[in-house]
């Protein structure tokens, strides 16, 4: 079964698009304007490169949340078990997250991800605010969301994106991944005065650029 997410683009253009993701998610992209027959004859004529593509990947990525009963998830490296409960309310009870029974999957989701956006910026707020004061810079605007291949980006007015697919990692990764970007809040480059900074901070960064390039697939697809 193809998991496929068809998307209608809100940017002008005509042309349609297939992307196949890590976590076997399938997304067509389309303008607003093209009929759903045309959509099914494309999806037709792709169906073996989708396939083919299906089977290429990686077999250790895992499939995106769907946050049903008995569903395990790491938070911050533990691993976490999903539990439906007769509570109205989410919660994250250490080594257990509770999601009401009762909500439909479309809401089951939104709110589980947004317990999960509440849970990451518990612990990253004195994080940032403690790296920030290290290396003497200010951060004007936090926001998390779920990113597909970025795990973080700071822009020129010194605004930092972090992925939501943060709360699934070690301490030692988000402390790494908050450090780098509020080193971007200085140098707005990865020049060798960008890694002094960070080396500053974290002279062993090294370790944790590793775990991400080994490890960081495997985590980064869950919300996605």
């Amino acid at each position: 079964m193809i998991d496929l997410t068809i998307e209608r683009k809100t940017t002008k253009g005509r042309n349609i698009s297939l992307v196949v993701y890590q976590n076997g998610r399938v997304v067509l992209k389309h303008p607003a304007r093209v009929p759903k027959k045309q959509l099914e004859e494309f999806l037709f004529e792709k169906k073996d490169w989708i396939l083919a593509k299906l089977k290429q990947l990686p077999k250790d990525i895992p499939q995106k949340l769907k946050f049903e009963d008995g569903e395990k998830i790491h938070i911050f490296g533990i691993l976490t078990t999903i539990s439906l409960s007769p509570e109205k309310k989410y919660s994250y009870l250490g080594k257990t997250i509770q999601i009401p029974n009762g909500d439909n999957s479309g809401s089951k989701i939104r709110k589980s991800k947004k317990l999960l956006k509440d849970i990451l910026l518990e612990k990253i707020l004195p994080i940032i605010e403690k790296t920030s004061t290290a290396l003497n810079t200010k951060v004007t605007k936090i926001s998390i969301k779920a990113m597909r291949s970025l795990w973080g980006s700071c822009n020129s007015k010194n605004q930092i994106s972090l992925n939501l697919s943060l709360v699934h990692c070690p301490d030692y990764i988000i402390e790494y991944i908050i450090l780098h970007e509020i080193a971007h809040t200085i140098e707005h480059n990865h020049s060798s005065k960008f890694w002094k900074i960070v080396e500053s901070q974290n002279p062993n960064y090294k370790i944790a650029e590793k775990w991400l390039k080994d490890e960081g697939k495997k985590y980064i697809y869950y919300l996605n």
